[in-house]
């Protein structure tokens, strides 16, 4: 098998002396001795830097310089350097950062082990000016739908010369944000991608630097927005692209098609104080997906016990304009198998799961995840759950550590760590407290478990989808408000983990433990 041969791609301008040699040293020191390090000096003013990248292309025949006549930025810079460029993948590199030793090495490895992968990219932390190491980011695997809303993937880029000269390389008009563009352009038509679970890229934080502050180059993300509105159209998506917080975007699809979606509410016809007032958990959930919900064509699958009141379930069922089938489950009253026993009956290919405890907020809730369901190995896709008073009790489901419900015990309007619960995107699995499912996937691995009655038959649902390669997708463009304390019991914890021990701490996509409040799976 060919080994990989790399073109590391760094203009230069004007960069603090100690900070380029410390980058020079992470070149020099790379374990993996085939590269080429193509440097574009992009006229700088300070008169040491064109002596020293003389000094080090005559020191090391492996260090390719260009010089230009005036200063173009770091677009132009960054392509005149491509422009000498020979390896198969171009690696990028600011002139202030560094590699870790084992960057080239590793990504060779990567792709090596897919020999069609056109773009890699690592995990990255932070250098402080006096070079020490911060704020690390675990990144996930593959997620699309996250790099619509920001640029994880950033530090380290890795990508097939040959793709990158075909989609036009770095254009101007997005600078600050030109690699995003870039790699936006790149994994549009990109065979494979991987990701190398390590810190091979130290980003130093320097006053004027985006790794410092989001702030430091407001025109940057003003191009990031440009970016992926770009990246929409040509992809034929209608969306409505705005800010989410610093550096964070949010999209917002708007859905061509109809269909026809069931929505199905197991209940027990328990009541509870709400607000105050003994309330029908089932009439409250009904009442308000009568009162908010803009997306009108839908039918209700009522799944209730045996023996129910019959006047009580006409009287939430002539809530509703839309269809409704009463179904009865058996006298367990085991809302997981009533929920198996609805997807059965609905008739629609994409269904909703509602639980009693929830109440809807959002009018455009059910358009909104819609606008999820039809991707790629998608077989769920909910909203974030919050309570009463406003805490988080889910945005998605991980499973590293171990399994819980991201997000719980934060207030809702925190971003989370690196922004992750402002934006859409890719998780293990979902709360099924309300979540639009594939119906076919859920059934494929034979629905929910009579093992478990608590929150823990979601983890269980969401490890099977996930051992049958699929996942799901979180938005914070809806809450839904649950009056539940999501709480587990201790036997269904013993169950979980005999059953998916194997799974914890190996979530692709959340490989942080989220949680604020308590130690334990979650919190009653």
């Amino acid at each position: 098998m060919t080994v990989p041969t790399f073109s590391i791609i760094t203009p230069v301008f004007n960069p603090p002396r100690d900070a380029f040699e410390s980058c020079v040293a992470s070149v020099l020191n790379q374990s993996m001795t085939d590269w080429e390090w193509c440097l574009a000096n992009d006229a700088s003013s300070h008169e040491w830097v064109s002596d020293r990248l003389s000094e080090l292309q005559l020191a090391d025949s492996r260090i390719r310089v260009m010089s230009r006549p005036s200063n173009g930025g770091i677009v132009a810079a960054s392509n005149d350097a491509i422009s000498i460029a020979q390896g198969d993948f171009l690696v990028l590199l600011d002139n202030d950062d560094e590699l870790h030793q084992d960057a080239l090495l590793l990504v060779a490895e990567a792709i090596e082990k897919e020999p069609h992968t056109d773009y890699v990219y690592s995990d990255e932390d932070k250098l402080t000016p006096e070079g020490v190491r911060f704020d690390g980011f675990a990144k996930p695997t593959w997620s699309p739908e996250r790099l619509l809303a920001q640029n994880y993937t950033s530090h380290l880029s890795v990508l097939r010369r040959s793709l990158v000269d075909s989609v036009g390389r770095f254009r101007s008009g997005f600078d600050g944000s030109q690699d995003y563009d870039l790699v936006l352009r790149v994994v549009e038509r990109a065979r494979h991608i991987a990701h190398v679970p390590h810190v091979l890229y130290h980003w130093r934080t320097l006053p004027t630097s985006t790794a410092s502050s989001a702030s430091a180059k407001p025109y940057a993300f003003l191009a990031a927005l440009k970016a992926v509105r770009g990246h929409l159209e040509r992809c034929g998506t209608s969306a409505e692209v705005t800010e989410a917080g610093p550096s964070l975007a949010r999209v917002r699809r708007s859905i061509s098609h109809h269909p026809l979606v069931s929505i199905v509410i197991a209940t027990d016809l328990r009541s509870r104080r709400i607000f105050g007032v003994d309330t029908v958990l089932a009439t409250n959930l009904i009442a308000s997906l009568s009162k908010v919900t803009t997306y009108n064509n839908y039918e209700v699958v009522l799944v209730v016990p045996p023996q129910s009141d019959e006047t009580l379930i006409s009287k939430m069922a002539s809530i509703l304009e839309q269809p409704v089938q009463v179904l009865h489950g058996d006298d367990t009253v085991d809302l997981g198998q009533y929920l198996n026993i609805g997807l059965i009956a609905a008739r629609s290919r994409h269904a909703v799961l509602l639980d009693q405890h929830c109440e809807l907020i959002d009018g455009d809730w059910l358009a909104t995840l819609l606008g999820y369901i039809g991707r790629d190995s998608v077989a769920a896709v909910a909203p974030l759950l919050v309570d009463e008073f406003g805490s988080l009790l889910s945005a998605g489901i991980g499973f590293s550590p171990e399994p819980h419900n991201i997000g719980f015990g934060r207030h809702h309007s925190d971003l989370g760590p690196v922004g992750m619960l402002a934006i859409a995107r890719e998780c293990y699995g979902v709360s099924t407290r309300c979540a639009l499912v594939d119906v076919e996937a859920v059934k494929s691995v034979g629905g929910f478990s009579p093992a478990f009655s608590t929150i823990a038959r979601d983890f269980d649902l969401a490890a099977k989808l996930h051992s049958n390669g699929v996942h799901a997708i979180v938005t914070p463009l809806s809450h839904v408000r649950v009056f539940d304390s999501m709480s587990i019991e201790d036997r269904e914890l013993d169950v979980l983990s005999h059953r998916w021990q194997h799974q914890y701490g190996h979530d692709p996509y959340t490989r942080i433990d989220t949680r604020v409040l308590s130690p334990a799976l979650v919190s009653s």
